[in-house]
């Protein structure tokens, strides 16, 4: 049976290194059982770092492979919010009070 994995994310989540984060976020996904995504090291986040991890969840999802965030920066909460979406598992589009 496949392992959990953690995968520490860099300080830049940004535009500038998505393309990067992708090809780490799928593979490590790649025959895990269930990835959670180190956040602490987070010091510039926007909403591409969001589109990645929401995108990645939910090709996931199907394949019963689960996506977490840990160690959450309020900036890392503040840009999922922004985006429309609640900062934690199942990544579900945030609804007015």
């Amino acid at each position: 049976m496949a392992e959990p994995v953690t995968l520490t994310m860099p300080p830049d989540c940004t535009l500038r290194t998505a393309q990067a984060l992708q090809a780490d976020l799928l593979a490590a996904l790649d025959g895990a059982s269930g990835l959670a995504l180190d956040c602490a090291a987070i010091e510039t986040v926007d909403v591409t770092f969001v589109q990645l991890v929401v995108t990645a969840a939910r090709s996931a999802a199907p394949r019963g492979v689960t996506l977490d965030l840990t160690n959450l920066p309020d900036a890392v909460a503040a840009a999922f919010r922004r985006a429309g979406f609640v900062p934690h598992a199942p990544y579900a589009t945030a609804t007015a009070p």
